[in-house]
């Protein structure tokens, strides 16, 4: 686990930034506008809660009639409830594998950005992680088996590098530049998605709000090489398929999942498959607006999943 900005100097996490933002020029007005949308919806949402008919509170316009007829009348007042949504967290994980070089990963970090920036506008606070791998061939877990005479089954073999981006509690503004990161060569490896997954849910545990949504962005399903070739075919997605099942069954964490170009529909309960990187941002938003226009009664209700084509 490492912090972005420990992965590269200032220097070049600026000039970075400052690419992301030239490819995405026209790409961030759609994304900006659909995250302004979100932003009225929750902020509706925000204003019209009101509780009516309290001893105390703001003054009720429509109960004038009755304050002027018998001044003592209790119940004249009205109160602004909390929304559930304001107490609550979003984990944006995203896939930085070798195959979403290109479009997918520069839409990915634009669209976290923006969305971002856009919910902590709304009282919401916003992490985001990536995750991949630290070598191509196993690293030092490769090396370490081979050393001990490379024994059955070794599990994993490879090295884990999980990046935070932006922690929840760090303001958009001094994160920003890091996920420029993501534009850095070299960086995009192999992904090994359950342990991640694993990772980012634990990180959601440990939070005091009440409400925490985990969105996952992926473009395959988990690949490396170095473990495959010496384990089952199926190990990393069954392992995977393990982590889904745990916290999808007895986690209060609310999971979702969107997959460029994969079908992730197979793996997650909750879960949207879009063809093209372009149309992530719209998906994105629309998710986010879904939750949070749920009834907050219903918890942790599950929705059924929907396959974009």
């Amino acid at each position: 686990m490492i912090e972005a900005e420990e992965l590269c100097d200032a220097e070049e996490l600026t000039r970075l930034r400052a690419y992301l933002d030239k490819q995405l020029a026209s790409l961030q007005g759609v994304v900006a506008r659909l995250a302004n949308r979100l932003q009225r919806r929750l902020m509706a949402q925000q204003n019209r809660s009101w509780e009516f008919d309290l001893e105390e509170g703001a003054l009720d316009p429509a109960r004038l009639t009755r304050i002027i007829l018998d001044p003592y009348q209790p119940l004249s007042f009205k109160r602004e409830k909390d929304t559930n949504f304001r107490d609550t967290v979003v984990s944006l994980l995203i896939d930085n594998s070798g195959s979403m070089r290109g479009r997918p990963i520069t839409v990915a970090a634009t669209c976290g950005d923006i969305l971002a920036r856009t919910l902590e506008r709304c009282g919401v606070k916003v992490e985001i992680l990536g995750f991949t791998t630290k070598a191509w061939k196993g690293g030092q877990s490769r090396e370490a088996w081979l050393q001990a005479g490379k024994p059955a089954t070794p599990g994993r073999l490879n090295d884990l590098r999980h990046i935070i981006y932006k922690s929840a509690d760090a303001p958009w503004r001094r994160a920003r530049k890091n996920l420029g990161l993501m534009m850095r060569e070299g960086l995009l490896k192999e992904n090994i998605d359950g342990e991640a997954l694993d990772w980012a849910h634990k990180r959601l545990l440990g939070r005091t709000e009440q409400r925490k949504i985990l969105m996952v962005i992926s473009d395959g399903a988990p690949v490396d090489d170095s473990t495959l070739s010496v384990n089952a075919g199926n190990y990393l997605e069954k392992h995977l398929r393990h982590i889904i099942g745990e916290i999808e069954n007895r986690s209060p964490v609310e999971l979702i999942a969107i997959g460029i170009g994969h079908d992730v529909t197979r793996y997650y309960k909750r879960a949207v498959t879009i063809v093209d990187a372009e149309e992530l941002g719209g998906v994105m938003t629309e998710k986010l607006a879904e939750l949070f226009e749920d009834n907050q009664a219903s918890g942790t209700g599950r929705q059924p999943s929907r396959r974009m084509q």
